[in-house]
Order: structure tokens, then sequence, then C-alpha cells
């Protein structure tokens, strides 16, 4: 039984990088698979790096090291491998051996060679003929198809070593986690800010995740959707403790009354300034919010517009210009629309819910009836009711 013992793993931008910024994300690539390892609680292996290259050497069952490497930032993609020497007759033997173990009779396969080591004696053109020669006398009945084949065996030929695999594991693809600083996450539990943080992470930001509890305006079922949106998003994240706030926002709803066509801008406008006094906290850059412009009538640009103007702080929305369809059809490959997607109660502060429709073109005006409502509530103003949330909100981690 052939053994894949190392395991390949491809990273790609980070290499167009100058060299101090390439070491730097380098350095934070292994750093992120070591700790995604262990906390998948794999041990045993040897880490190692060359050139565009990750090796784990000494790795058991591959396919749990496969499951974690997938979910790792920065990674392009990954290939569970037989290492031999450069010997030409050792690289023939195991060529040979894997061929008899993957093909039948009647199949078709093909040989491709990478040879990052321009030094080898033979040219990637040349290896391919030699070694396709080598199965096809050795491994009877299979013929060489180079358009479709049944199996592709790869090579991959390096300073001290050659790498033998079949197959090819995509990854996550972008910057390693973290190497572009902190930002905060408004975290709803729906598929937009799923994705959303997902698609931020990507881009190499450490995510602070806020989640706001509308209870009583909404049900227990939205808070736990928000939960489990955020423990799929926790297995990206290679921390050993990921902290999470929530924050009780339905408590401050409860004492402020204020037009319902107003009631959305409202929400969104207290979510905005109270993250934006936990980045100070966390030392975070910047917002990351799910807002897909115009999607829904809070999302029009006047009200982005109204809403970015209420900060300070950048706001990023990574879904800007997506649509409906093409958050879900990224949430499903991604393996969290079935999560995120739940049907829950509806808020209960929503103006639908009260047969009114919510205000699409937010002005100075609509901010004067903010302004005012917060002023006439047992708060005063914003200040009172964002030292009020830093007061009651809570921090966990998962």
């Amino acid at each position: 039984m052939l053994e894949f013992k190392t395991i390949l793993v491809r990273y790609g931008e980070i290499a167009l990088k100058s060299k101090k910024i390439r070491v730097r994300m380098e350095n934070t690539l292994i750093r992120n698979i070591v700790t995604q390892l262990k906390l998948a609680g794999l041990k045993g292996f040897r880490i190692r790096r060359e050139w565009g290259r990750v090796f784990i050497d000494d790795v058991g069952d591959v396919m749990p090291y496969i499951d974690v490497l997938t979910k790792v930032f920065g990674v392009i993609s990954v290939s569970p491998c037989i290492r031999t020497s450069l010997n030409l007759d050792e690289i023939k033997k195991v060529v040979v051996e894997v061929a008899k173990d993957v093909l039948s009779p009647g199949n078709t396969f093909e040989v491709r060679v990478h040879r990052a080591y321009k030094e080898y004696s033979l040219t990637s053109k040349e290896l391919e003929k030699l070694l396709g020669s080598e199965v096809l006398n050795n491994v009877p009945g299979v013929r060489v198809n180079l358009e479709n084949p049944d199996k592709s065996i790869n090579i991959e030929i390096r300073s001290d070593s050659a790498y033998i695999y079949l197959e090819e594991y995509e990854g996550p693809k972008g910057l390693p986690y973290g190497v572009e600083g902190r930002v905060v996450s408004l975290i709803s539990g729906g598929v937009d800010s799923a994705v959303a943080t997902w698609m931020i992470m990507k881009r190499g930001c450490d995510v602070v995740p806020v989640h706001y509890n509308l209870t009583p305006f909404y049900g227990a079922d939205a808070k736990e959707r928000a939960l489990e949106v955020l423990r799929w998003l926790r297995t990206w994240v290679p921390k050993r403790r990921w902290g999470v706030y929530e924050v009780p926002l339905g408590d401050i709803h409860g004492k402020i009354d204020i037009d319902v066509r107003y009631r959305c801008l409202l929400c969104k406008f207290l979510m905005y300034r109270i993250a934006e006094e936990i980045a100070k906290l966390e030392k975070a850059k910047a917002l990351v919010t799910g807002e897909s412009l115009g999607q829904v009538a809070s999302q029009t640009l006047d009200n982005l517009h109204f809403l970015t103007t209420k900060v300070r702080i950048p706001v990023l929305r990574p879904l800007i210009g997506y649509d409906k369809e093409e958050i879900i059809a990224l949430a499903r490959k991604l393996n969290v629309e079935v999560i995120a997607s739940k049907r829950v109660l509806a808020c209960t502060l929503s103006p639908k819910a009260h047969g009114r429709k919510a205000e699409t073109h937010a002005s100075e005006n609509v901010y004067e009836a903010i302004s005012k409502a917060i002023k006439s509530s047992e708060f005063g103003s914003v200040e009172a009711i964002v030292d009020y949330a830093l007061s009651k909100l809570s921090k966990y981690y998962l």
C-alpha cells in the first residue's frame, strides 16, 4: 500500500509581495497552519518552507489534514505526496507503483511535471515523456490521453526532492488571516453578514464579531442562528480563543419612541456607533457589514451614505456589488447557506411588521428625527446610549 506521508501546500499571492512583506506573510501563514492543525487535534507532523510552497511531513491519515488545510486563508491548494530523492530510477519506480495502484486496463492517464528546480538534468517535457513511457511499459492495458485522462500523475521537482501526487484540493486562497490588521464585523446571523465576514477574513483581516441581541423584538431562534453562524466562522479562525461581543440592543430600542419609518435607520445608526466604540477598544481599523447596494430598503445609496457619514471609522462592505442570488450561491459553496438561510421569526421593530414602508432616502431631516427621538428618551443623547451599551455588553469565547 502506497503511503502519501507528505502534504504539499501551495500559496500564490504572497509570493508576489516584496521580500520583507513576503517573509512576514509566509511566517503568518505557517503559524496559522500550525495553529489550525493543533486545534484539530493533529500532532507529530513536521513543517518546512520552500519558495512558494509549504511542506508538511510525517502525517498519518492525510484526510484530516486536508480538511484543515483547505480552510486556511492564503492556501491555494494542497496535495498529498510521496516524497522521493532526485534519483531518476527512484522517481521511475514510485511513478510506476502509483500507476499500478490507480490505473486499471482500459484507463487513460497523463504525466505532468513541474520542474521548480531548473538545474535538474532533464526538462519537464523530457521527464513527462520518459515517465509516461515507463508507465506504458509496466502497466498493461492503459493509454495516454493528454486532453481528458482518467488519472493525472503529477511530479514536482524541487532542489532536493521529487514529490509525486494525484490529487489537488482547492484552498480558500486570499491572504493569511491577520496580516491586514483587525476589523469589527456586525453579525446578524443571516447569510449576508456570514459571507461578508468570510470574505474580509479571506483578505487577511482579524475579525472581532459583534452580535446585536434584539430580544424581545426577535425570537430565540434568531439568536441561535447567529450562534451557529459564529461557530461556522470560528472553524476558519486560527486562534486558540476567539472573542465574540453581544450587545443588548433590544433593551435600548424598548426605551426609544420613534416613527416606525425610521426605526431601521435608527437601529443601523446605533449599531454603527456602538461598533465604532468596540473598534476603539479592540484597536480595530474598520467596520464590516453585509450590506449590498439596493438589496433592501435600508441599503439604498442614500441610506448607506447617511450611515457611513455618522461614524469616523471606515466601513467595509465586501458584498456591495453582489445580488442576493450571487450571495446565496457563495454561501452554498462555503457550506453555510443551510445555517444562515434558516427561517427565523421576523424582527417586530421592522416597519413591514407594522404595515409601513421603511425610509429609503435618508437625509439630515431624518437625522433630526432620530436625534429628537433619542433626546426625548431616558438616555438623552447618543453618547449616553453608547455608554449604556458598552456597560451592558458581554464577551464570550468560541
